[in-house]
């Protein structure tokens, strides 16, 4: 008797912790410092805050159309204070945390694969969490994109 036909497995979906996230811990200098935000990020959200410019021509009988005409990349980390991390140092420090204007402002690097998309952003609602005593401390931070990011590859 002869086995059957190998079934075939499904498709295994696309795993968020392929992505990995960095922030630019010395922005004010030519050469970027990467430190790796994976260690205290536990849910990454994107959006990319579309412009919509919407119009009724009389042509299309009052159906209407959409054009998008502009946007800005937001994303949102949410996480874990964790000593010694070097993000998460950076994030909380006094100059970042307090300061307004170019203090929050830096560079986020996205990975995956040999794709990189390198973006001048501004860190805005650092938020520590503190809350319940028998908590761990908690972070969120938003990341705005400003203006069009860098977009290439390793070259693996």
């Amino acid at each position: 008797m002869a086995e059957p036909t190998l079934p075939k497995n499904t498709i295994t979906p696309e795993m968020n912790w392929e992505t990995s996230a960095y922030i630019n811990t010395s922005p004010d200098t030519e050469t970027p410092a990467w430190a790796d935000l994976g260690a205290l990020t536990k849910n990454m959200s994107q959006s990319l805050n579309e412009v919509l410019y919407q119009a009724t021509y009389w042509a299309d009988k009052g159906w209407g159309s959409t054009e998008v005409t502009g946007a800005q990349m937001t994303l949102t980390l949410t996480g874990d204070v964790k000593p010694g991390d070097e993000a998460s140092a950076y994030l909380l420090s006094d100059d970042v945390l307090y300061g307004l204007g170019n203090a929050r402002k830096t560079h986020l690097k996205l990975t995956k694969g040999d794709k990189i998309i390198i973006w001048p952003v501004t860190l805005a609602n650092i938020t520590p969490a503190y809350g319940d005593s028998g908590a761990v401390n908690a972070l969120t931070v938003t990341i705005h994109g400003n203006g069009k990011p860098v977009i290439g590859t390793t070259g693996a």
